[in-house]
């Protein structure tokens, strides 16, 4: 049973104002000690799998700023892996990149390594609203950025955005769709800003610094987005992901589909056997831990019917829907025995939800109401 691999770099050199991950600023001091524990966490989890388990076929590198990392401790790292687990020949490895903080080396570099999807976080073209995010790159960094993938050989290749900025308007989400479109990149996330509790965009939110746009505004532009990239051949996998066919991300697919995966690194998750774990989001007590040999997992006690309403939410959230014949291997159980059935016809006749024999999934209406319809539909 082959694995996903997700690490986690909990470094960046400033917070954006709309960021909830866990991270510290970088200093050598830091990668130092977290480099070190990362091995000694690789080996650890190693050693607490079957020979059977420790095959990758996906790698993920997050963040934090990955391209940041010392490439000496990378490429170790890499080397580690390497002995510790066997790694598909066809695997999926990305890469998580500020647009700021790469080059035509770094990128050569990386692909040395492995690594054939990088992940450009762009968030948007305005570099109005990229400052009031908090972000370090302008628009010339973006376009670099793309250009020097495709010249260093990327066939493969991400750009994160996001959407219902401060003071994002129609028309500005219109420019930033037009100058994504042209650069054509494989597999696009389009996400919805959040304002996430005590991160300093939930601060001026609150004292009434900036505006979001209102939800109707950015129902409708989720609208635009979604038929606009249907129109230049993107189609939507997932509410958030859209990808020209073939080029879907296979790590999240994993975790939307249910699938085992190892998460290293502070905050880093981990779901194996049907047991989930988290790591400590705390980088200092993650490395004492460690330099005693010990994991620094917490076991997640959830009942079985939280994993039940999970599987419901993660299927949902994807294009093919809950596999009905998965989930009754998985649970013993039909998805129907598990909602509302008074509601599941009400999605029906609103044409909201569809059904086969094979899946339950979200009509194109659905998907907008995602988060509302999985609340009324699990019993």
């Amino acid at each position: 049973m082959a694995l996903s691999l997700y690490i986690h770099f909990p470094f960046c050199h400033s917070r954006c104002d709309y960021c909830d991950f866990y991270k510290e600023r970088l200093t050598p001091e830091l990668e130092e000690q977290y480099g070190k524990a990362l091995l000694t966490e690789l080996r650890l989890a190693k050693e607490s799998l079957d020979e059977s388990q420790r095959k990758l076929e996906t790698i993920y590198i997050g963040g934090g700023t990955p391209s940041l990392i010392d490439f000496w401790h990378f490429k170790y790292l890499i080397s580690m892996i390497k002995e510790y687990f066997e790694i598909d020949p066809l695997a999926e490895f990305s890469f998580e990149i500020n647009p700021e903080s790469i080059d035509s080396d770094k990128l050569l570099a990386l692909r040395d390594l492995g690594v054939n999807r990088p992940v450009f976080g762009i968030q948007s073209f305005d570099d109005r609203l990229l400052k009031r995010l908090g972000r370090n790159h302008n628009t010339k960094d973006s376009y670099q950025a793309v250009y020097l993938a495709r010249a260093t050989g990327y066939v493969n290749f991400g750009i994160d955005m996001i959407f219902g900025l401060p003071g994002q308007t129609t028309k500005k989400l219109s420019d930033d769709l037009n100058q994504l479109i042209d650069l054509s990149p494989p597999h696009i996330s389009y996400y919805q800003l959040t304002v996430e509790e005590k991160t300093m965009l939930d601060k001026k939110v609150k004292s009434g610094k900036i505006k979001l746009p209102d939800k109707d505004l950015q129902a409708a532009m989720y609208q635009a987005i979604n038929c606009e990239l249907k129109e230049s051949s993107y189609y939507r996998y997932e509410i958030s992901s859209f990808a020209i066919p073939g080029f879907e991300c296979k790590h999240n697919l994993r975790y939307w589909e249910g699938g085992d995966f190892l998460g290293l690194g502070p905050s880093a998750h981990s779901f194996i056997d049907g047991q989930r774990f988290a790591n400590t989001s705390d980088l200092k007590t993650y490395v004492d831990k460690l330099s005693k040999n010990e994991r620094p997992v917490t076991y997640d006690t959830d009942n079985v019917k939280s994993r039940i309403i999970e599987s419901v939410m993660l299927g949902l959230r994807t294009a093919r829907g809950i596999d009905r014949e998965k989930f009754r291997e998985r649970f013993g159980i039909t998805v129907e025995d598990t909602l509302n059935d008074k509601q599941f016809k009400k999605l029906i006749d609103s044409d909201l939800i569809t059904f086969d024999d094979e899946s339950i999934r979200l009509t194109e209406n659905g998907f907008p109401l995602a988060d509302e319809i999985i609340r009324q539909i699990v019993k």
